[in-house]
């Protein structure tokens, strides 16, 4: 995610690490630099924008799993599909005469296998019985072996065709994840230049009990997407994850999963599921998905003017302002 901060507040953004994450990671007792407020200004930024490039490069990693995921399914349906083509070519191997095995194992085809094998049966039939070298079930039983051989060599080259589109999307995947944990390592670095009472200062989230306990319960399947993100609070974000641990769009993802509606992967894919809905408070509905940032972050809309989100990597599932970040669409899912 680029920024958690809301809209037309003070310029006081949301860090990667939680005040207590980040104090455990990298120690408590630094003391803060002679330009103190500066610092603490430029580090904000830095660690904002490192998040947006983090967050940029999970929905490539995102997409890149998904397409993994698909590839790994249809190079094993080749594979089986292969097999039994196999088993039914060594059947009509075995059930060949001879003449014909013989024929086919050499690579050359008898003059009278060649008229049998034509593609107009009626010339075969006028001129069958002057053919006695083979019978007419051996011909067949022949053509079918080359039909299940053609078969086989195209099923072969479909699955070493996926195979080679499988290794591309495992390379782009671990590209993505070396992106991902290079970000994070610089903003955690950012971030041990700062004390603790400056880290606990920052504001996660702005949200207040009072915010919370005045929001009115939702109805029907949005209710069920809801309370599945409300028992995600808390929760440690995951990139790339989609359960038990999530990250924005595998959060949303499985919530609406929950109330038995699919959505796919991706914030880019979410994005033109279902309808669109004005950016305006009063039009927002419980259960609209609020996307941000160029589509690359998103939250669930829970009522009351909050949203559940799952903001990036160090920091756990949580409520947030419904314009905590520039709007860049929201989607109504059904």
């Amino acid at each position: 995610m680029a920024s958690h901060r809301r809209a037309k507040a003070p310029t006081r953004s949301v860090m990667t690490l939680t005040a207590t994450t980040a104090a455990v990671a990298t120690g408590v007792g630094l003391a803060p630099s002679a330009s103190h407020a500066a610092s603490v200004t430029e580090i904000e930024q830095q660690v904002s924008s490192l998040n947006a490039q983090a967050e940029q490069a999970t929905n490539v990693y995102d997409g890149a799993m998904e397409q993994l995921a698909n590839l790994q399914k249809q190079v094993a349906n080749l594979q089986g599909e292969a097999a039994t083509t196999q088993q039914s070519a060594n059947k009509v191997l075995a059930a060949l005469g001879p003449l014909a095995a013989a024929s086919y194992r050499s690579g050359s085809v008898d003059p009278t296998l060649e008229l049998m094998l034509q593609s107009h049966p009626d010339q075969y039939l006028q001129q069958a019985a002057t053919m006695s070298q083979l019978g007419e079930t051996e011909a067949m039983n022949l053509k079918s072996l080359k039909m299940e051989q053609a078969r086989l060599a195209t099923l072969k080259k479909e699955a070493a065709d996926r195979l080679a589109q499988l290794q591309q999307a495992e390379k782009r995947a671990a590209a993505m994840k070396a992106q991902i944990v290079d970000k994070f390592q610089q903003a955690q670095s950012l971030l041990s230049q700062l004390t603790y009472n400056q880290l606990a200062s920052f504001d996660y989230s702005g949200v207040s009990a009072a915010e919370i306990a005045a929001v009115p319960p939702a109805t029907g399947r949005a209710a069920i997407a809801i309370d599945f993100a409300k028992s995600k609070l808390g929760t440690w974000y995951l990139w790339g994850g989609t359960g038990p641990q999530y990250d924005c769009s595998g959060l949303v993802q499985a919530a609406w999963g929950a109330a038995g509606v699919y959505l796919p992967r991706t914030t880019y894919e979410q994005v033109s599921v279902g309808y669109a809905v004005p950016a305006i408070l009063q039009d927002l509905e419980p259960g609209d998905v609020i996307f941000y940032n160029g589509d690359e972050h998103e939250a669930l809309y829970i009522g009351g003017g909050l949203v559940i989100h799952a903001p990036t990597t160090g920091v756990q599932v949580q409520y947030g302002h419904w314009n905590m970040m520039p709007i860049s669409g929201i989607r109504r899912m059904t």
